[in-house]
């Protein structure tokens, strides 16, 4: 009898200590649903659509209650400012973030951070090497998909193959790794394309347009295509060449901005390869609402590529 009632009361104490350590979620430590905005950053043309949709629903979620606040944090494009800005965010009582990381590792210890307080993560857009591990949800489209769009368009304007430069965006950023892998799994498999040249233009418009002037006077009637991993590279580029009288250099990038796009509408750029980021923040944050109302919520969700050309630019133009 006696050990029967030591076994009962050890079990009593473990089962109380167990309740009593259980790890509060943030919404039952506060009592508030308050949420955190990480942008990647404010200004890009790619990225100023993205965070003014992702204003407009979560003003519309705290004016119906779904939410008691947030806050908007501009990451400035660097992976060390979005891991601050993290510690920030949790000091002003976030308890569920959107994060749009601005590089795969440096910007991975939000997750960390993330994780350690247990906040939900929906990431969005570019990836940290994390995500799969750590983010409750990631919502993107496949940029080796879009590499291997750009590479396949510049294989259909020129059958018989030719040299190319290849503009990357930032290294280390998950778009600039995925997108140029996507691209060397279609032309390094193809013996007629020659790769002339790879730098970075850090999503930059001037210092692809430096790269442009550089290789169209190094390389001459070697360089066909220039394959840029972004539009503000890809259209700076182009004009380079147009200007040049050498329209017959192909550009193409990614994300189907509002200029690239009338460029195409214009005959001045063949192609882009269109990414719907306000798409992006705005299935986020569907998922964000459903997570709050206690539903379960996809871990991935893909939103994919579009090839815009003349053919079907009117369809993509706001």
């Amino acid at each position: 009898m006696r050990k029967a009632l030591m076994v009962i009361t050890t079990l009593v104490m473990v089962l109380g200590f167990a309740t009593g350590c259980r790890k509060q979620t943030p919404q039952e430590s506060s009592g508030k649903i308050v949420v955190g905005y990480i942008a990647k950053n404010s200004t890009d043309t790619f990225h100023y659509p993205i965070n003014t949709a992702a204003k407009s629903i979560l003003d519309a979620y705290k004016k119906e209650g779904i939410i008691s606040d947030w806050h908007f944090y501009d990451g400035l494009t660097d992976p060390v400012t979005q891991v601050s800005l993290m510690d920030t965010a949790l000091t002003q009582g976030c308890n569920f973030i959107i994060f749009l990381p601005a590089e795969a590792a440096g910007s991975a210890p939000v997750l960390d951070k993330a994780k350690e307080r247990n906040v939900p993560v929906i990431v969005v857009n570019s990836t940290t090497t994390n995500t799969d591990a750590l983010a409750t949800a990631y919502v993107g489209s496949d940029d080796v998909q879009a590499g291997e769009m750009m590479a396949k368009f510049v294989q259909s304007r020129f059958p018989n193959g030719g040299g190319y430069g290849h503009i990357q965006g930032p290294i280390g950023n998950s778009a600039q790794l995925d997108r140029g892998t996507g691209m060397h799994n279609i032309l390094d498999k193809d013996s007629n394309w020659k790769l002339l040249d790879e730098q970075s233009g850090e999503w930059q418009g001037e210092k692809a347009a430096r790269f442009a002037e550089d290789w169209r006077t190094k390389y001459g009637a070697q360089l066909n295509a220039l394959i840029c991993d972004n539009d503000d590279m890809s259209s700076a580029a182009q004009n380079v060449m147009n200007a040049a009288g050498r329209k017959d250099i192909v550009a193409v990038g990614v994300d189907g901005n509002p200029g690239p796009l009338s460029m195409v509408k214009n005959g001045e750029l063949q192609a882009t390869i269109y990414q719907d980021g306000v798409g992006q923040v705005t299935k986020a944050l569907d998922l964000l609402k459903q997570l709050i109302q206690g539903q379960s919520i996809p871990k991935r969700t893909m939103v994919d590529f579009v090839l815009i050309t003349k053919d079907n630019v009117d369809r993509y133009q706001k």
